[in-house]
């Protein structure tokens, strides 16, 4: 019988097979084989597009935007990106290359429009693209150049034709004509709305100088300037029916304090899967009232609070409250500062059966900083309570968090072997390790220059690697003989196949990436400094074995090699540099010298 080739599967199956690759270069590969491919490929090639404009790569929109480019009709997300030049030469720039875009667009392919930097928009480019991509499930209300509420209010036929297909949107109020846009958004699709995004950002300026927190956020005497106008079709509140069919909340920067009065009444918490608060005064508040049988979700499946707590840790207390007592969650990311502990290991642990992202980060009291300048270190578990939810949450397989000291000239620290262990040992289904610390170079008191410190930086990774794989090929050879395993052992073990330049074989370790550090680099999408990501490979020695090997990876390309790790993408609200000097400047801070 002859050997089937890929070329003689059927169509859907190869589908399949190219629906499964990432890199866009090798979907471009692909494009060129034959026209088959070419059809398959170029559909995952151009479904997400981010473009920078205002920039010199603007003449290559000419190209992109050609008739005969038959990627265009697949394209179902657009992102633009303003490149870093502020005038007004530049603005009529992107506006003019985004006219450009929305017109030779095909009618009616976007599912998604973002504009990144949401700074002031050109409404007549906003027209035209409600007018020419009516099947849009995700909309932005953000500050344009001129109100176009009236517009949209006298043109029902565009009404029907944008609002149509919309489920999803993301709000950015900053002054009373955005705040009247979100209102009409929200009304026109509340009931069919399944995700709501709300970002406040009023900082003062001309057009607003009369408006403070007190006229914006909810107060005990009653509804705030945010609620009372995006929901006003929803007052009074008392006795308003909430979103029927929202899942997932995200609010950024709203006081929540009184959040009883307003949005226990508006929103069904009981049906949210996905809950995000970034900044909110007050969450501590909205976690009391959802610790309550009729607000208690059943069905969370996305917890992720970004908050800086009080003096009295009244977060923290009602965020071990509130863990102990939902159920279900899958992914928890966690960052609280100013607080004197992490959240109790219980409430994680409560979750064990269904996590499998934890990203959990605290920062001490600010009373313990000596200045503003000095680096602050992360609060970290105890040897015991990291073993304890290492044990207890197996299927992890994004883990991110603060680890104990030690130093790259010296052997690891027991703190830092205790982790090792309890990761390895226990989170076999591990493919993504970030360690937002440092490891130093103590007890030398001079840093080591970066090519030093890189080097044993990778040194030590590939240490770790070595021992997930051993752990690995130990934990299937026990499954087999169901004998037991001691961590003293399989340390041994590690180090005997280094000095043996063996990689230990039918490894069943899935770890792929550890990572160092906290990325800066997000929205520019370009390659952190002050963070280190190692992919695990393989290498072949001089005497031709083969051995584990930690290849260093920028932090876009990680997301092409190896998509379960989003943990990476989520922004801390501090940095973390690498302790190394540069050869013409000693201070700690690397090139900034800040």
């Amino acid at each position: 019988m002859a050997k089937l080739q890929f070329g003689d599967l059927p169509e859907d199956i190869k589908a399949l097979v190219v629906e499964h690759i990432l890199r866009p270069t090798d979907l471009k590969n692909i494009c060129l084989v034959n026209k088959q491919l070419h059809g398959l490929a170029v559909k995952e090639l151009y479904r997400k597009v981010d473009l920078d404009l205002g920039s010199r790569n603007d003449t290559h929109l000419s190209a992109f935007l050609n008739p005969n480019n038959k990627g265009l009709k697949h394209i179902k997300q657009i992102r633009l990106h303003r490149a870093n030049i502020h005038d007004r030469r530049n603005t009529q720039l992107i506006n003019f290359a985004t006219r450009m875009l929305v017109e030779f667009l095909p009618e009616d392919v976007l599912e998604e429009f973002s504009w990144c930097p949401w700074e002031r928009f050109s409404a007549d480019n906003m027209l035209l693209l409600y007018k020419k991509q009516r099947k849009m499930k995700w909309l932005e209300a953000f500050d344009l150049d001129r109100d176009i509420l009236p517009e949209l209010k006298k043109n029902t036929k565009l009404q029907d034709g944008v609002f149509s297909c919309v489920r999803k949107l993301a709000l950015y109020p900053e002054n009373q004509a955005t705040l009247q846009l979100c209102h009409f958004f929200v009304e026109k699709i509340s009931d069919v709305l399944e995700e709501m995004m709300i970002q406040a950002d009023f900082e003062p300026h001309d057009q607003i100088p009369t408006l403070s927190l007190r006229d914006i956020n909810d107060t005990a005497t009653g509804p705030g300037l945010l609620s009372r106008t995006i929901f006003s079709h929803m007052l009074p509140f008392e006795q308003c029916t909430p979103f029927r069919s929202l899942t997932a909340l995200r609010l950024h920067q709203i006081s929540l304090r009184h959040s009883a009065d307003t949005w226990c009444r508006i929103v069904k918490f009981t049906e949210i899967q996905t809950l995000e608060l970034t900044s909110c005064i007050g969450a501590d508040t909205l976690l009391g009232q959802l610790s309550k049988a009729s607000n208690l979700p059943r069905q969370l499946k996305t917890l992720e609070i970004q908050h800086k707590d009080n003096t009295e840790h009244e977060a923290l207390v009602a965020l071990d409250g509130f863990l102990c007592l939902v159920s279900g969650i899958t992914e928890l990311t966690l960052e609280l500062e100013n607080v004197k502990a992490l959240p109790a290991a219980a409430g994680i642990m409560r979750h064990s059966k269904t996590l499998k992202l934890l990203n959990v980060h605290c920062t001490p009291e600010y009373s313990a900083i000596t200045s503003p300048s000095t680096e602050v270190d992360e609060v970290i578990w105890s040897t015991e309570e990291f073993e304890d939810i290492c044990k207890a949450c197996t299927k992890l397989e994004q883990l991110s968090c603060a680890w104990p000291d030690t130093s790259l000239i010296r052997d690891p620290s027991e703190a830092w072997r205790a982790y090792e262990n309890a990761v390895f040992s226990h989170l076999n289904q591990l493919v993504t390790l970030h360690v937002s610390t440092f490891p130093t170079n103590q007890p030398s008191s001079q840093l080591l220059p970066k090519s030093v410190y890189e080097c044993l930086l990778q040194h030590l990774t590939k240490r770790m690697f070595e021992l997930a794989v051993t752990w690995g090929a130990k934990a299937r050879s026990s499954t087999n003989s169901h004998s037991h395993l001691s961590a003293t052992d399989a340390t041994n073990d590690v180090a005997a196949e280094t000095d043996s330049d063996q990689m230990p074989s039918e490894s069943t370790t899935t770890l792929r990436l550890i990572a160092f550090g906290i990325s800066d680099k997000i929205y520019e999408r370009e390659d952190s400094k002050h963070q280190a990501i190692y992919l695990r490979s393989t290498c072949i020695s001089a005497l031709g074995k083969e051995h584990v090997y930690a290849a260093p990876i920028g932090w876009c390309m990680r997301n092409y090699v190896e998509p379960r790790s989003d943990v990476l993408d989520f922004t801390l609200h501090r940095v973390t540099r690498m302790p190394y000097k540069e050869r013409d400047n000693h201070d700690y801070f690397g090139e900034t010298g800040e």
